[in-house]
């Protein structure tokens, strides 16, 4: 129980990164080194780069996602559409990948949290490793009446824009009791 308390009290303040804010400031450790984002959970978290542009129209939003720990049912992926975020009112949409192949794509209005897709399995995944690790590119696309998922490079998902939140801002959601490196985040 001590060895739990020490852990805890390690990641009791989310760090002021130079560039990445986040919906939660206790139990979240976030670490920038060589152009990677390290983020360590206790509970979930939604990141954002602060002073991040609002996307609208079409663009795309990339990033490699390195899982380096974490239980295997947790996902971790791409916010995009937000508004409000780290507060009550938050409103996005989301992209999320978990350990065992699986894909999710679901938005947040408020405290509601409706499944557009729920999780399905796809070969295109990477699923964790014998040491709970895995490495995905994610990518959402918004162009016209379609969002278009993609994981390393594969289209899996299309969603009629209208099902989503697609204008605002783009970011992170990590999942409980996670550790993860990002590499590459671009909202363009």
């Amino acid at each position: 129980m001590k060895t739990l308390a020490l852990a805890l009290a390690a990641l009791a303040v989310l760090p002021q990164s130079t560039s990445w804010r986040g919906s939660v400031t206790r139990g979240v450790a976030l670490a920038e080194s060589g152009g990677a984002l390290s983020v360590r959970t206790g509970p979930a978290v939604d990141l954002w780069q602060d002073g991040a542009r609002p996307l609208s129209g079409s663009y795309v939003v990339r990033a490699t996602l390195r899982k380096l720990g974490g239980r295997q049912h947790e996902g971790y992926g791409i916010i995009f559409g937000a508004s409000n975020l780290g507060t009550d009112s938050a409103r996005y949409s989301y992209v999320m990948v978990r350990g065992d192949g699986n894909l999710l794509v679901k938005k947040r209005d408020g405290a509601a949290t409706p499944v557009v897709r729920d999780w399905a399995h796809y070969a295109a995944i990477h699923a964790d490793d014998a040491q709970s690790q895995a490495e995905n590119v994610v990518e959402v696309s918004v162009a016209g009446a379609s969002v278009v998922v993609k994981v390393n490079g594969t289209e899996l998902v299309r969603v009629p824009v209208r099902e989503l939140f697609a204008t605002g801002q783009a970011g992170l959601r990590i999942s409980h009791q996670m550790q993860v490196e990002v590499r590459g985040f671009d909202g363009r």
